[in-house]
């Protein structure tokens, strides 16, 4: 297994974090040392308990604790003077304090995740968001190590943001970074599947790529996004044009955001992130045109991709077991 690069202090540090990214289709696990380098991983089916008939999600909660213990178990034979200390998870959703507020994609809703997973595994840990988690992978050992001030935002189906300012992560009860719901001329009155009108992921997100893709086009089969993004790398109209509505919808929803928290860095991750030579020269662009006082940003690509998730939950793993000791 290819270790993510990192420090030395993993040299010193035989503890590791059994880290899990759950999604809605997806679950990766991976066991993560202190210099946030990947010694094992594995990706298996999620199951989502929820959509049967009289369950309130905790057969999801059992399901995962049962995986991680396979995994912890299958994993350290090949890891000899390791050990597995604790666990990090994210989800996607609202999350306060180990609590899975809302997390629709899961099914769960006031799920003490946390507690529920340390009584069953016998082991202390922790539970956040997803894109926050993330975000903290970056900004402490990835593309964004160093600075104080920080937006990550991941281009995936939706998009968020995980939020640094002044070196701590923002929360706010679990509701801070929905970037991707900020109204932007350039979506229009188009209603997003929140409810609202005009939000940004509307156009920028990967699925908004393929709409308008498909609304140029006429075409009636999605075409993915990164068959639209090798389009416009050969010059096809559409292909370029959704790209460049996409750079111009971020653009907007970035300003809005960078005026208000000042970022050094911008780091663009998620699945669209391979698609930044299409996106970030519009996005420069913008700044270019509209920033008058405001501190232009740096704007960097996620350097952990798709493991930003396994990262940034080991992360929080590690620090909720050192604030408990």
């Amino acid at each position: 297994m290819d270790p993510v690069p990192g420090g030395d202090s993993a040299l010193l540090d035989p503890a590791l974090i059994c880290a899990v990214d759950l999604g809605g289709t997806f679950t990766k696990m991976a066991l993560v040392d202190a210099a946030g380098g990947v010694l094992a991983e594995d990706r298996v089916p999620t199951y989502l308990s929820a959509r049967e008939v009289g369950d309130d999600g905790s057969g999801s909660r059992d399901w995962l604790a049962a995986e991680m213990a396979r995994f912890v178990d299958a994993s350290l034979p090949a890891l000899p003077g390791r050990a597995v200390t604790g666990f990090g998870v994210v989800v996607p959703g609202i999350v306060d304090r180990g609590v899975v507020v809302a997390a629709a994609n899961i099914g769960w809703y006031g799920m003490p995740l946390a507690a529920g997973l340390s009584e069953r595994l016998g082991l202390p840990g922790g539970v956040d968001h997803d894109v926050r988690a993330s975000g903290r992978a970056e900004w402490q050992l990835g593309a964004g190590r160093g600075v104080q001030n920080l937006m990550f935002v991941p281009l995936g189906t939706g998009i968020a943001a995980a939020l640094v300012v002044d070196g701590r992560l923002l929360r706010a009860d679990g509701y801070a970074g929905e970037l991707g719901h900020i109204p932007v001329p350039s979506a229009g009155d188009t209603r997003c599947a929140c409810g609202a009108t005009g939000c940004l992921e509307i156009v920028a997100s990967a699925a908004g790529v393929e709409r308008t893709f498909a609304r140029l086009t006429g075409r009636t089969m999605t075409t993915p996004a990164d068959k639209v993004a090798g389009l416009a790398r050969s010059g096809a109209p559409a292909a370029v044009k959704a790209f460049t509505l996409a750079g111009t919808a971020l653009s907007e929803a970035l300003l809005t955001a960078l005026t208000l928290l000042g970022p050094e860095v911008i780091v663009i991750g998620g699945g669209l992130s391979g698609a930044a030579d299409l996106i970030l020269p519009t996005v420069e662009d913008y700044l270019t045109a509209h920033l008058a006082f405001q501190r232009r940003p740096r704007l960097a690509v996620a350097e952990f991709g798709s493991r930003a998730g396994v990262v940034g939950a080991a992360l929080v793993g590690r620090e909720l077991i050192a604030a408990a000791r």
